[in-house]
């Protein structure tokens, strides 16, 4: 490769410009957090993630041709759960849980470490983040705040989160 081409394309082909894109959100982050000056206790990410229970595998060693096992009805019971911690680890949120029920069944005599709502898919919609950035996340960030001796203000980053 020449030193021309090398000049106008990353380690994987992309171009300057690609590169330069695909910074501006860091840049951005860096700046505020330099501004600002944050900590890194200051310094907060929240992803979410999905877990289908009840539901059987897709494949069985006997016929890898069929998609579900034969008489069974495909059940896509989902969970989605969001963990919350800052950078250092040192303050983590309880879990943020939707299900597709209302009702916390089976658990009715134990109390769960766990932020717990119900929603008809199991999403968490922008509603259902907004509920849990006000009455979570804020309440527990300021109280860790106030008890590292540090300013009430922090940084919150989500991964690609299309709802919120």
């Amino acid at each position: 490769m020449s030193t021309e081409a090398w000049d106008k394309t990353g380690h994987d082909g992309e171009s300057k410009g690609d590169m330069e894109k695909r910074n501006k959100p860091i840049e951005l982050l860096l700046r505020v957090i330099n501004e600002k000056n944050l900590s890194s206790q200051q310094i907060y990410n929240a992803d979410e993630s999905e877990l289908f229970r009840q539901m059987l595998p897709d494949k069985k060693l006997a016929d890898l041709n069929e998609k579900v096992a034969p008489g069974r009805k495909v059940i896509k019971a989902r969970i989605t759960f969001m963990t919350c911690a800052n950078v250092t680890g040192k303050h983590k949120l309880p879990i943020f849980v939707v299900v597709n029920a209302t009702k916390t069944l089976g658990f009715k005599s134990v109390t769960l470490p766990v932020c717990y709502r119900g929603q008809k898919n199991a999403w968490v919609t922008r509603e259902l983040f907004l509920d849990w950035f006000k009455t979570e996340f804020v309440p527990a960030v300021r109280q860790h705040m106030k008890s590292v001796n540090l300013p009430q203000r922090a940084v919150l980053l989500l991964d690609n989160c299309t709802e919120n």
